[in-house]
């Protein structure tokens, strides 16, 4: 009985984890599928807004702040895999806003 609420324990520690976003798979989402079209560094687009406002920008107005950031990703912020990736990508602008301190190496 024991070790059966151990490995449910586990599996569903398990579970939460990878459920989380990530701000290295964010910044890595952006690597690939954002900055060739923006030109920049994601740290400057990070840096475009303070933590407190990227916070504040979720779902559709977060999407549209990039739109208006680097309009030549709309294909991409458009598409069913920014959908998927919008958390990660969400975490790594939000880690690198203005002011974190925090400087991305891409």
């Amino acid at each position: 009985m024991k070790r059966t609420i151990v490995l449910a324990a586990m599996g569903l520690a398990l579970l939460t984890t990878t459920a989380s976003a990530d701000q290295a798979k964010g910044k890595r989402v952006y690597q690939k599928f954002m900055k060739a079209d923006c030109g920049v560094t994601g740290g400057v687009v990070a840096g475009k807004h303070t933590q407190a406002e990227w916070k504040k920008l979720t779902g559709d107005a977060f999407k549209s702040e990039l739109e208006k950031i680097c309009p030549n990703a709309k294909p991409f912020l458009e598409s069913p895999k920014f959908k998927k990736l919008e958390n990660h990508l969400h975490d790594f602008m939000y880690e690198f806003g203005k002011g974190s301190g925090n400087i991305p190496a891409c």
